[in-house]
């Protein structure tokens, strides 16, 4: 079938087509050259018989040369005579034409056909038999479509249509019809020319096949590798441009080209290279003088917005068509140059970093052996605070062997190290360097083959804190000996000999007595003291493998292991008490603090640690209600007991929102005047169910946790009020004094006084506040400040229970004090004991001496009211005059009180 048509005639053809036109040409020629002969032969003729006609017919006018010369036949014959030889000269050449014609015919390699006007095969020649199948003998002169099988396929209508209809000049062949077509599995180029005659009538046609099969194979080949390559080309990473060296114009460009430059191939193609690659400010092409090779070079690329790129270029001559171009590719680096730059910088940071960094940063490498073994390693790089660590110096050491400059330690490690060289796997391990007494945490990686790096950590100290640490778990800061949690470690150890050797297991539950009276008199250090003397006395006194503990305060707990009996616990218990009641020497005082012990026994008490911990506890209550410096053996009912005391606590905190706690009052009265000038608050709790509960009961409740400070601000504000309603009934001025726990004296205390004073509207004069001696020797400055915040609030401060404390006497110059009151453990035997009396006397001068009111509490005779009245105490309170009464109550008292019934008037 017809492909396409050609405007070019192919190579192979040209010869034929030429010598064909040539042939016909000389054909023409001839046939003109005839004409022209023939029509000169005319000529002459009608010439000679003009002549003939004017010429007198008489034979004796002309003479013989005339007639010789005038004789028309021999003119006429010699005319044809020559006419006749150039006809058999031209009849001789084409001739010879028409045999070069039919060689050329016969030979080609180009299958030809002739056609007559109506389309029958004139003539073929034997490349169209062999190609077209056909029978020379049987296919001339039968129509085309029936000499050629399969015809159609090789000529179709249109083509018939325009070889019939080709135009032509006169005198010349039409002008040729040129197809590509394909026909059994061949290409061919078709040359069909219609000849023409002189009148422009068709004579033949003459069709030439030429086989361009391998021709059109190796075009498509040709078309399947230019496809191949542009689309490796267009598919590049790299940016690929052809240049013309002579004009430096871009000739093609591929996709990424394109791309980087961010602008089509078209509008790139056409433009001077150094627009875009290398650009120059001169606007001269830098490739110009290109004589080598440009490989793998840094270059500048504008792009279409006039942005800078860097890019890798290569450049190189090339061949095409004859033609020398360069062919230049390049990948855009801008993004690996930033990634250079930032990682300069990273570096320069990385290495700022490394020389200031507080860890220690080593490099090594290590060195092996000729068996392959690991021997040492030598230092690559070190930071200063590495050196710093080591205590070397850095520059000495670098590529230095670690053996050299410590032979322990450092290479101690070397199996880990080459471990983490070996295989990667970072590793870490603590390495000690006794020459130093110092512990490293060294980390270990791997950052190249055969290299380790180590980040190492001076923990020193964290080392000797975490000990510290273990220590503060485990042990008691203040005397050094076990806590709750070893000691519970330690009875499970017991209770699992116990199992296996079929004993006990004694444990003892100790609590100091009055111990609470020692920080109050003396101060929170002397009973520090005592705590770190008991400790060394229970400790130094313990079998091997008995446990010692303190469990906070003044608590403590033993473990007794591989007991037999109960009555060898019986008299360890007794040991202890016996340990106890021995003084102790204590700020040049002779102390004795007496214990009260509970015991529990395992397994017959319980099975558990903290239930054995609890029940010891359980007995130690018992122990010290019974009667303090005695041991008691657990009992399943003393359960009872604590639980009540549970459910005590419990009731406590919810005592002021049912109103169950109330406020008592016991006068206080001038001695001199015997008037009532003031009262001390007490409180009382009256439960709901149990009724009144003793003061001794609940206030250690409350001062064990922070209840104490919510209670103690409501008896604060109660006596506030209560007072002032007092004023506005016309009883006077009465002066309201109020105790403080030492949970309450805190920097707020000053704060939430004011704030009572100023919710009752109450006097500051007549509060006074009661503080015990130990509480202001525990911390005398922040004492001394509070005090003196309470004192420019105008109201007035007593020392309570004083003479128990056994302090020292200076503080009452220090502290803003107005009273002093007698503790009633003097009051009590002072007309019996003489030294009672004289501690009393005492009292009074030194508080005198001070300007310091004496207020005698505990007076329940006359004999002590007498004593008081004859050494000028100020005033007195006690069960002679009264007992702590309700608000009710008072002002009865109020109403009936009587000075002369005690003899005060």
């Amino acid at each position: 079938m017809i492909v396409t048509a050609k405007s070019d005639i192919p190579a192979p053809n040209d010869w034929l087509k030429i010598e064909l036109e040539r042939l016909q040409q000389e054909n023409l020629r001839l046939k003109l050259e005839n004409e022209k002969t023939i029509t000169y032969v005319r000529a002459k003729v009608d010439q000679l018989l003009k002549i003939m006609g004017t010429l007198p017919l008489r034979q004796e006018e002309l003479d013989d040369e005339t007639l010789i010369s005038l004789d028309p036949i021999g003119i006429v014959g010699d005319s044809f005579s020559q006419v006749l030889d150039h006809l058999h000269q031209t009849n001789d050449e084409l001739t010879v034409a028409r045999d070069e014609l039919r060689a050329i015919f016969d030979a080609t390699g180009a299958a030809i056909l002739v056609l007559d006007l109506d389309l029958n095969l004139h003539s073929c020649n034997p490349k169209s038999i062999e190609r077209f199948g056909m029978n020379r003998e049987k296919s001339v002169g039968l129509p085309l479509t029936e000499a050629i099988p399969n015809c159609t396929e090789l000529l179709d209508d249109a083509f018939i249509t325009r070889l019939t209809t080709s135009p032509a000049p006169f005198g010349s062949i039409s002008t040729p019809v040129e197809l590509e077509i394909s026909f059994l599995d061949y290409c061919y180029h078709l040359i069909a020319t219609p000849v023409r005659d002189s009148n422009d009538h068709p004579w033949f046609y003459v069709l030439i096949f030429s086989d361009i099969t391998d021709r059109k194979k190796t075009e498509e080949s040709l078309i399947v590798a230019e496809t191949r390559l542009t689309a490796i080309l267009n598919t590049m990473m790299a940016g690929v441009m052809i240049i013309d060296p002579e004009t430096h114009k871009i000739v093609d460009v591929n996709h990424m080209a394109a791309t980087i430059i961010g602008t089509s191939p078209e509008k790139i193609i056409g433009s001077v290279c150094h627009r875009f690659v290398c650009p120059s400010s001169n606007g001269q092409c830098p490739i110009t003088d290109l004589n080598q090779v440009i490989d793998n070079s840094d270059r500048i690329l504008l792009n279409a917005n006039k942005e800078r790129i860097s890019i890798l270029k290569t450049a190189t001559m090339i061949e095409l068509s004859g033609k020398s171009f360069i062919l230049e590719s390049f990948i855009d680096i801008q993004a690996r140059k930033e990634a250079e730059k930032a990682l300069s910088k990273s570096e320069q940071r990385y290495r700022s970093l490394y020389s200031s960094m507080k860890e220690g940063m080593l490099i090594g490498e290590l060195v092996y052996s000729e068996a392959g073994f690991a021997t040492d390693y030598v230092i690559v790089d070190l930071n200063q605070a590495c050196g710093k660590m080591m205590e070397i110096n850095v520059d000495e050491v670098i590529g230095v062997s670690a053996s050299s400059w410590y032979e322990d330690g450092l290479i101690a490690n070397l199996q880990i190290i080459d471990s983490v060289v070996e295989t990667g796997v970072p590793q870490e391990y603590e390495l000690r360097l006794e020459q130093l007494g110092k512990v490293f945490h060294v980390s270990l990686s791997r950052p190249e083959l055969g290299q380790f790096a180590a980040i190492i950590n001076d923990v020193t100290d964290s080392k000797k804190a975490q000990k510290e640490i273990e220590r503060l778990a485990y042990y008691d800061t203040l005397t050094g000996l076990p806590n709750r949690v070893l000691i519970k470690d330690r009875l499970q150890q017991a209770m699992a000999q116990a199992d296996r050797s079929r004993g006990l297991v004694g444990v003892l539950a100790l609590d100091l007595d009055h111990f609470k009276k020692i920080n109050d008199s003396l101060g929170v250090g002397s009973g520090d003291q005592m705590l770190k003397k008991v400790a060394d006395r229970l400790s130094s006194h313990l079998r091997q493998g008995d446990s010692v503990a303190r469990m906070g305060g003044d608590e403590f707990v033993i473990v007794l292991s591989n007991i037999k009996t109960q009555n060898d616990i019986a008299a360890a218990a007794a040991k202890v008490l016996d340990l106890l009641c021995e003084s102790v020497a204590i700020d040049g005082h002779d102390l004795v603090c007496t214990g009260s012990l509970g015991i529990a026994m395992y397994p017959m008490d319980a099975d558990e640690v903290e239930l054995l911990l609890t029940n010891a506890d359980t007995a130690q209550y018992q122990a010290k209600e019974t009667g303090r410096n005695l041991y008691q053996f657990y009992s399943p009912d003393m359960n009872t007991r604590a639980f009540e005391r549970l459910f005590l606590d419990s009731d406590l905190h919810r005592a002021i929102e049912r109103d169950e706690l109330e406020v008592y009052y016991q006068p206080q009265i001038n001695i001199e005047k015997g008037e009532v000038v003031g009262v001390e608050a007490l409180l009382r709790w009256n439960h709901k169910e149990k009724g009144q509960i003793s003061p001794a009961v609940f206030i250690p409740l409350a001062e064990e946790t922070d209840l104490i400070l919510e209670i103690g601000k409501w008896v604060l504000d109660h006596a506030c009020q209560q007072g002032q309603q007092w004023r506005d009934a016309g009883h006077g001025d009465l002066r309201v004094a109020v105790n403080l726990s030492a949970r309450q004296f805190r920097s707020d205390l000053p704060n939430i006084v004011a704030s009572a004073l100023q919710g009752s509207s109450f006097p500051p004069h007549l509060l006074e506040l009661e503080l015990t001696e130990g509480l202001l020797m525990d911390k005398p400055e922040m004492a001394r400040v509070i005090l003196n915040q309470l004192q420019d609030l105008g109201v007035s401060l007593s020392i309570d229970d004083f003479g128990t404390g056994y302090s020292s006497l200076s503080y009452l110059k220090h502290f803003p004090l107005n009273r002093l009151k007698i503790d009633r453990s003097f009051v009590k035997d002072l007309s019996v004991d003489s030294d009672d009396a004289t501690i009393v006397e005492a009292i009074i001068a030194l508080a005198h001496g001070l300007r310091l009111h004496v207020v005698a509490e505990g007076v329940e005779t006359v004999a002590q009211l007498e004593f008081m009245k004859a050494h000028r105490c100020d005033e007195v309170q006690g069960f002679l005059m009264a007992r702590p009464m309700t608000e009710t109550n008072f002002l009865q008292f109020l109403q009936d009180y009587n000075p002369s019934q005690y003899r005060l008037i």
